[in-house]
């Protein structure tokens, strides 16, 4: 199987061993954009979507159902093109940026594992700069990126001051730290945080589940929309939403939430105004969410979130606290701090 651009299109074509079939994309790509690939294959069956548009699909001839690869795996080339069948219309290299890999939701890492590579650089991007430090992991989403802290991600009690996270609406930082699961998912879970932002929507904070298309699934949210504050969750049987409506918070000034939840009943303040509360509908108390938590924003964010969010906050995000003695470390650089005040 192979999949590669012809004349501006993607193409992917596999043969099961009975003859080949071909998919190619609807339109040509855009060049000098990212794009994302979605490919499937069940038995004789083939799905092509790229981005958002409308999937394409075919079926292999013949009857044989399994596809047999001896071969390793190469991406961007081969060392010969005699050994690509003549069935794939292409016989160049592809030049430009390849970022992600998942195979059968198995995440590639295309350096680390690759056995051997020719002529591979990084692609210009903010992460090769290292903006998330040595302590957590910088994760490219398109032009954007995410800081991943999967251990150890608790606020130093000797540093002499907290440390400051600034997003630009599309940059987030993501935890998966079992410390902080472990709260988000027990049966009480308090959330203190100080933030400012001019924008009058935006996701602050998100933890959910992969599963995010089935039905009910949990989840937990805090965000910005018409410029107040809102607390969201669903604990499987139907959704809770409260708002602060008596604070409006895109005045870029500093505003400090607190947001609590036990079992089904939640209570959200700002500013130390008196509490709002609201009551999951059923019977269910229990979060359960597997994605860890996400501060500022997330990847792919209207399909993660069933399309309740849209964007990410643009503004800063200090001093998250969780169940009153768990303090987030919210940086690993030194110069956050200066854009935001």
């Amino acid at each position: 199987m192979a999949v590669y651009m012809s004349d501006g299109h993607l193409e992917f074509t596999f043969d099961l061993g009975t003859g080949a079939a071909t998919l190619r994309s609807n339109e040509p790509v855009t060049l000098g954009e990212w794009h994302e690939l979605r490919l499937s294959r069940t038995g004789r069956l083939a799905v092509l979507q790229v981005d958002r548009r409308p999937p394409s699909q075919v079926l292999a001839p013949g009857a044989f159902t399994q596809l047999s690869l001896p071969l390793n795996l190469y991406i961007g080339g081969v060392p010969n093109f005699d050994m690509v069948s003549p069935k794939v219309r292409v016989r160049t290299s592809f030049v430009g940026c390849i970022q992600k890999v998942v195979i059968n939701n198995h995440p590639l890492q295309i350096l680390a594992e690759a056995l051997a590579g020719v002529n591979v650089d990084n692609c210009p991007h903010p992460c090769v700069a290292r903006p998330c430090g040595d302590h957590a992991r910088c994760i490219p989403h398109h032009e954007a990126y995410k800081c991943e802290c999967a251990h150890h991600c608790q606020e130093d009690t000797f540093e002499p001051t907290t440390t400051v996270a600034t997003f630009t609406g599309t940059t987030f930082l993501h935890y998966t730290d079992p410390d902080i699961v472990h709260r988000l998912v027990s049966d009480t879970i308090g959330i203190n945080m100080r933030f400012k932002t001019s924008m009058s929507s935006g996701l602050l904070l998100w933890s959910g589940r992969t599963d995010h298309s089935r039905s009910g699934s949990d989840f937990l949210a805090l965000a910005l929309k018409d410029g107040y504050v809102h607390l969201r969750y669903n604990l499987g049987s139907g959704e809770g939403l409260v708002t602060f409506n008596l604070t409006r918070v895109d005045d870029n000034h500093w505003h400090r939430l607190k947001a609590t939840r036990d079992g089904q009943e939640s209570w959200l303040t700002v500013d130390n105004g008196e509490p709002v509360s609201v009551r999951s509908p059923g019977k269910l108390k229990q979060l359960n969410t597997n994605t860890g938590l996400y501060i500022g924003g997330l990847e792919d964010m209207e399909v993660a979130t069933n399309h309740r969010y849209h964007r990410g906050v643009k503004g800063c995000i200090s001093d998250l606290i969780l169940n009153s003695d768990y303090r987030v470390r919210l940086s690993w650089s030194s110069d956050v701090s200066d854009h935001c005040g």
